[in-house]
């Protein structure tokens, strides 16, 4: 199962980070990461460590060069690999655009490994199950965007 990449549009991933307010101790985690626009303003802005991960190999070769290009080879980490392998418990924000099958499907997995207090924002998908403490539309360049805030040991 997976989804095409649709990039994020900038003012959509700029608030999806403001609602996840980063600080620089962060680990933010962003499966499906495509070309890892997400994770790299994270780190640029918040100072944050940022893992993307992406199976897809021309993409990863993509996001490497772009962080090389950005000088963040010390903020963020590319994996390239299966979202469903990753280890979530290091994070302690997550940033999701993967659509409402993969959500679910990844839903019991980030609920047995994320530590209370993470916080998780889902770009127009809800998690099925999860009850988001904060949903939010942005207007995007070519239709509204709905954004939906959780936080692990309140929202499931």
């Amino acid at each position: 199962m997976s989804v095409p990449f649709v990039p994020t549009p900038k003012k959509v991933l700029h608030r999806m980070l403001s609602l996840l307010e980063l600080k620089e101790d962060d680990v933010l985690v962003d499966p499906g990461a495509g070309d890892c626009r997400i994770v790299i303003e994270a780190s640029r802005h918040y100072g944050c460590v940022s893992i993307g991960i992406e199976k897809l190999y021309h993409l990863v070769k993509m996001c490497i060069e772009r962080v090389r290009r950005e000088n963040l080879q010390h903020k963020v980490i590319v994996a390239w690999g299966d979202l469903f392998k990753f280890e979530y418990s290091i994070a302690t924000a997550i940033t999701l655009y993967l659509g409402p099958e993969l959500n679910e499907k990844l839903r019991p997995k980030l609920e047995r490994e994320l530590r209370p207090g993470t916080r998780v924002v889902s770009h127009d998908f809800e998690v099925p199950g999860w009850k988001p403490i904060a949903v939010e539309t942005v207007d995007g360049p070519d239709r509204p965007r709905k954004l939906y805030l959780y936080k692990a040991g309140v929202s499931f």
